[in-house]
Parts: C-alpha cells; sequence; structure tokens
C-alpha cells in the first residue's frame, strides 16, 4: 500500500513537471511570436537592427527575447522524452514551442534572414508522417498509458484545488461570521460608534414601517367597528413599534461591519489556498487551456457571444445595476445612481475594447477559425 502511493505522488509530481515545463515553454513562445508581430513585422527577431524605440528599452525587450528563447529551449529538451503523452492541444503547444525554436538555431550561423524560405513539403505532411512513426513505435503503449495516467493525475489535481478555491474561502467566510465576527461585533458596537454606523437607507425604511403600522391599526380598529383608539393610546403604541425598530435597525446597521471583516477572512482564505497549493494552480491553468481550446470553433464563438452580451452587451446595464445594488448593500453602502450610471457608462466600455485587443492580438493567431466564425455569427461584424 505505501509503494502505491509512493509511486502515485511520483507520477504526480512528473505529471506536474510535464504540464509546468509545457506551460513555461508556450508562454515563452507567445512572447516571442508578440515580439517578432510588435517590432519586427512579423519576422525573426534580429538583434543589429535599431527598432524606434530608445536604447535602453530596445536592450530591455532583446534581454526579454533572449531569456523566453532560452526557456524554450529548455522546455524543448525536457519535453523530447514525453512527446508521446502529449495529444490535442498539448501537442499543438509543443508545436508552437518547435516552430519558435526552429527558427533561432543555436550553432553559429548567419542572422535569419528578412525572408523566410519556403519549406520543401508542407509542415502539416510532415506532422501526419510523424504521428504514423509514433503510432508504430513499439513504445506506443506505453506512451499512451503513462500520458493517459498523467492527464488523469492533472484532472484530479484541477478539480481538487478548483473545489479548494470555491470551499475554503466560502467556508471561511462563513464560519468567522458565525462565530468570530458575530459575537465581537455586537459586543463592542454599543461601546464604538464606527462599529454601527447610521445608514439613511435603515431610518427611510424603519419611518416607512411606522407609518404602515399606524395604518394598520386603524384599519384593524374600523374592520371591527371599534371606535378609534385615543391619542394616547395611539401614541403608546406607536412609541413601542418605534423603540423596536430602532433595535431592528441597531442591529442591521452592524451587518456591514460584519460582512466586512468576514469578506476579509474569506479573502485571506483564498490568498493561503492560492500560496500552499501553488503549483496545482499551475497544473489547473494548464487544465483549463486544454479544455478552452479543445472547444469546436462553434463553441468557443458562442462562448464569446454569450460572455460579450452578459457584460458588454445591450443588456448589461440591468444586469450591472443589479450587482452593484447588491453589492452596495452587502456593504451596507447607499446604492447612488449616479454613480452605478457612471460605472455603467465607462467599466463596460473598457472591458469590451480590452477583449477586443485580446481578440485581435492572440486568438486571432491562435485559433483564427474561431475568430472567422465569431464574426459570421456576429452577422460579418
Amino acid at each position: 500500500m505505501a509503494l502505491t502511493d509512493w509511486l502515485g505522488a511520483f507520477r504526480r509530481a512528473e505529471a506536474h513537471d510535464v504540464s509546468h515545463d509545457l506551460d513555461r515553454g508556450y508562454e515563452a513562445a507567445l512572447l516571442i511570436q508578440s515580439i517578432e508581430l510588435e517590432h519586427y513585422n512579423d519576422r525573426p527577431v534580429r538583434p543589429e537592427l535599431e527598432l524606434a524605440l530608445p536604447r535602453a528599452a530596445q536592450a530591455q525587450l532583446l534581454r526579454r527575447f533572449r531569456a523566453a528563447l532560452e526557456i524554450c529551449r529548455q522546455s524543448l529538451v525536457t519535453l523530447e522524452a514525453h512527446r508521446g503523452e502529449l495529444i490535442g492541444q498539448e501537442q499543438r503547444q509543443l508545436q508552437l514551442i518547435e516552430t519558435v525554436v526552429s527558427r533561432y538555431p543555436v550553432r553559429r550561423q548567419p542572422l535569419p534572414a528578412i525572408s523566410r524560405s519556403p519549406e520543401v513539403l508542407p509542415r502539416s505532411l510532415l506532422g501526419v508522417v510523424d504521428q504514423v512513426r509514433r503510432q508504430l513505435d513499439p513504445e506506443a503503449e506505453a506512451n499512451m498509458v503513462a500520458g493517459f495516467r498523467r492527464r488523469r493525475d492533472s484532472t484530479l489535481v484541477s478539480l481538487r484545488i478548483l473545489l479548494l478555491l470555491i470551499l475554503v474561502p466560502v467556508l471561511v467566510q462563513q464560519v468567522s461570521r458565525t462565530y468570530l465576527v458575530s459575537p465581537l461585533v455586537d459586543r463592542f458596537a454599543p461601546d464604538h460608534a464606527f462599529l454601527s454606523y447610521p445608514s439613511p437607507q435603515l431610518e427611510e425604511r424603519a419611518v416607512e414601517k411606522l407609518r404602515v403600522y399606524r395604518a394598520e391599526i386603524e384599519f384593524d380598529y374600523l374592520l371591527t367597528g371599534q371606535p378609534l383608539p385615543s391619542r394616547e393610546e395611539l401614541h403608546a403604541k406607536l412609541a413601542s413599534r418605534a423603540q423596536e425598530l430602532k433595535e431592528q435597525a441597531d442591529q442591521e446597521s452592524t451587518h456591514a461591519i460584519k460582512n466586512v471583516f468576514a469578506d476579509l477572512a474569506g479573502l485571506f482564505g483564498f490568498l493561503f489556498v492560492c500560496v500552499v497549493w501553488r503549483r496545482d494552480l499551475q497544473v489547473l491553468r494548464g487544465f483549463l487551456d486544454e479544455l478552452v481550446y479543445g472547444l469546436s470553433d462553434s463553441a468557443k464563438a458562442f462562448a464569446i457571444i454569450l460572455f460579450t452580451d452578459i457584460f458588454v452587451g445591450f443588456h448589461s446595464p440591468e444586469g450591472w445595476t443589479v450587482l452593484l445594488d447588491g453589492v452596495a448593500n452587502h456593504l451596507g453602502l447607499p446604492a447612488r445612481q449616479n454613480f452605478i450610471m457612471l460605472f455603467i457608462a465607462t467599466f463596460p466600455v473598457v472591458l469590451a475594447t480590452v477583449f477586443k485587443y485580446w481578440i485581435f492580438r492572440y486568438l486571432n493567431r491562435v485559433s483564427p477559425s474561431s475568430v472567422a466564425t465569431l464574426r459570421n455569427m456576429n452577422g460579418g461584424g
């Protein structure tokens, strides 16, 4: 049993290393591609060229390029032994790393030419031949089993860290509010004014409840045919009810400070999970990338349209209004209509701009067919 646990832990650690190296190499390859596109007109980086940048900025850019290229080379050396275990999106990520590294050979040769020479055979045909060769390899079955185990371990780790990211902050927030924050605030609120600040909304609500209570008293007396109470009796009942409403308002005024302290405790719980299980978060990121980019082009376009219509579409103002009202009530803040309208007029616009920039710079290179499908689903816009 102990040997089985040790082997399982070793497989999980190896799977973490492979996923980590693949993610690092893929991010470095994307960084090199972005440098080529932005500063070298989508051509290989040539350090001897003078860019329209200050010397310090150009030197920093070249340092980033060399560091990213070194990461790509190290990742490629590490992943070469696990090539048979990679499938789907992982294979495409490895191919991108190989493509970037192949443009910058290690041996001393003249710098890359401005124009790339055409290849003798299409890269896709070479990929098919290489795939057939790997399938006929005697160790193909062992590599497939190892790849399945690595992906299974990555899936289990991703699901576990995802549950921890959701459950730990929620449990910490609820437990701390019930057993720690609420008793302390109720104990010290009468002596410290900052723990129970007055809220105009609570006062208006209490006055409205008192007005309704007076109308109910008069309605009950008229309904039963009894004479209306005298001014002294009505005043005594209203005074008693006003005292009850004041106590309720005082209790509700402390809910906001309780929510703030409990939310801070939940935030610390979330940060604790992120710090302690940092390696698992990297596995979760790779799992989500493979899950998202494994979708079909139509599914990607559908998800993008759904997300943009909810947060930056024509119907988003109603959703943002409800969300901001809920946050204001949770924190005990007045829901200012001017602030809400200003937020709706600026934040969704900024979010839409960032999202379009991401589609133009990243998604258009990683999955151009998804962008084309997105344009067709949007009516060609």
